[in-house]
């Protein structure tokens, strides 16, 4: 870490261990007035809760450390073996006065290209509407848009998402949301969304891009240990006005589901006098005892200035797991998301075994777009000693075209391999 972000981590430790010290005596006096409220601590799946006697209030952590480590049966491009600090997040939840809630997430990791290595992650403020099933969120979050995307980190059966779920989702963004479920049942949700904070914007000359969203989500079964999930996605999205990029230019990109050490080799390059691209998504999610299954598609239509052809692009994906060990997974319909697994049934652990196959195709001939196609197979093994530790080894063989190319960066036509594990920690 550079001196700046050891600088951060340390006072937010410092400060996170002297709030923890002052919330956990009790009858602490409130700022501001002279009511008194008791507090207990309690751990609940893993990590440390603060709660009110009343129930209005709440506090708890939710950070995670993962460490990988990869070796490359590399091809025609040179690779480097070798392991880093995937994610370093630090987190504080909240419930306050019962209907609103806050987080606060920041990731100190190693980055990979030219990221800064403190990164802003989720940073929100959430509404929920007494009596209905009704909320509104404001702040940094992740755009209603991909199951794979929208599942966290710690949760994903491989070490990954898949490269398409890389490449159309924007991930975080920030901007405006709101939600309605059916209990049991589905959700519907809508969202206005901006640009990211890490990227430079040229203040004064150009407006800032945006993007509208609706992801919608059915589970005509919704059972503990047994759920179907049916889902679907649109958006339309004018594009980012960044200063790395020419007014109207968008590049899509995405690594084959490996972080240690892999390029881009999937990128179209500048894409440019678009006027708008739309995104669309289908979702298809089972849960049945220790099976899962999932598979999504998705694409995008790009729609281009002065007569320019407009451009097709998109894949999916396919997976499965199994827990060998016989837990099941939870699934949230109020979301539309998967959760994690139950906590072990046997005092050594869980055990799970995954594969997924995955298309991703940047390309576009009759467009003049030629950002790559690849197909790859993943497999996995996942071991949870408890509620808390994972640890994930993953086997990959990937199968590149010859226009995988990371903008003519790298030889083309480069299948390969790789072994890759990762050792995580959640609090």
């Amino acid at each position: 870490m550079n001196t700046f972000t050891s600088r951060t981590f340390a006072m937010l430790l410092v400060l996170t261990l002297a709030a923890s010290a002052t919330v956990t005596a009790q009858d602490s006096r409130i700022p501001g007035g002279s009511h008194y409220d008791s507090l207990k601590a309690a751990v609940r799946n893993g990590k440390m809760v603060f709660e009110s006697a009343d129930g209005n209030f709440r506090w708890w952590f939710d950070s995670r450390l993962q460490i990988d480590a990869a070796m490359y049966f590399e091809n025609k491009n040179a690779m480097s073996n070798g392991a880093h600090f995937r994610r370093l997040t630090f987190a504080i939840k909240s419930m306050l006065h019962r209907d609103w809630e806050v987080e606060l997430d920041m990731d100190f990791a190693e980055q990979v290209d030219t990221k800064p290595q403190t990164e802003l992650r989720d940073m929100w403020i959430k509404y929920t509407v007494p009596d209905e099933n009704l909320s509104f969120q404001v702040g940094h979050f992740k755009e209603p848009f991909g199951l794979e995307r929208l599942n966290s980190s710690r949760l994903l059966t491989f070490l990954e998402r898949s490269s398409i779920s890389n490449a159309l989702p924007l991930g975080r963004r920030i901007g405006i949301s709101a939600r309605y479920w059916w209990e049991d049942l589905g959700q519907v949700t809508v969202a206005l969304m901006g640009h990211e904070p890490s990227t430079r914007i040229d203040k004064g000359q150009r407006d800032e891009g945006y993007s509208t969203n609706l992801r919608a989500s059915i589970s005509p079964v919704n059972e503990p240990g047994h759920a179907l999930h049916i889902g679907a996605a649109g958006s339309y999205k004018i594009p980012d006005a960044t200063s790395d990029l020419k007014p109207n230019t968008i590049e899509i990109s995405a690594r084959t589901e490996s972080y240690v050490f892999n390029p881009k080799y999937l990128h179209t390059g500048d894409i440019s006098d678009v006027n708008y691209y739309l995104r669309y998504g289908g979702e298809l999610l089972y849960v049945n005892g220790p099976f899962y299954a999932q598979t999504e598609v998705m694409g995008t239509s790009i729609e281009r200035w002065y007569g320019k052809p407009s451009a097709m692009l998109g894949g999916g994906y396919v997976m499965a797991a199994y827990v060998l060990t016989g837990e099941t997974r939870y699934y949230f319909s109020d979301e539309g998301e998967i959760g994690p697994i139950e906590a072990p049934k046997n005092p050594w652990g869980a055990l799970e075994v995954a594969a997924r196959y995955t298309v991703t195709d940047l390309n576009d001939g009759a467009a003049g777009i030629r950002g790559g196609q690849a197909n790859q197979l993943m497999l996995g093994v996942n071991y949870y000693p408890n509620a808390s530790i994972k640890f994930q080894l993953n086997y990959s063989i990937v199968d590149l075209d010859q226009y995988a190319t990371r903008k003519g960066n790298l030889f083309g036509d480069d299948d390969h391999s790789f072994i890759q594990c990762r050792f995580q920690a959640s609090m």
